[in-house]
């Protein structure tokens, strides 16, 4: 039997792979952040990040964060702790792809 956090690590795989992929760029519809936060948001509450470009469509630039509850926060670009956070979103999606989204241990996971 799989333990529970190998599993919370597959859906997370499988989260973040679906809200990346489900919208073809053609079909997408500009939703841009207004403001951003200072405000730092907690690691364990994101499932991925999009950044938003200036003069893409949008009128500043941001980090926009993906929750596990489907809610959009907008971030500066600048802070450390932004950095940090899309770094962490990074590496866990690595992780994912390269173990074909199969957790064999705690530490498979682990950053």
């Amino acid at each position: 039997m799989m333990p529970t956090v190998g599993i919370a690590k597959i859906l997370f795989c499988v989260l973040f792979l679906y809200s990346c992929c489900r919208v073809t760029q053609g079909q997408m519809v500009m939703d841009c952040c207004l403001t951003v936060s200072q405000r730092a948001i907690p690691r364990h509450v994101v499932i991925g990040y999009q950044p938003q470009v200036r003069g893409q469509g949008c009128s500043i630039s941001a980090v926009v964060f993906t929750t596990r509850r489907g809610v959009k926060l907008c971030a500066p670009t600048d802070p450390t702790w932004v950095t940090d956070l899309m770094n962490l979103m990074d590496r866990l999606i690595k992780k994912c792809h390269e173990t074909n989204f199969k957790v064999t241990s705690l530490q498979a996971m682990s950053m």
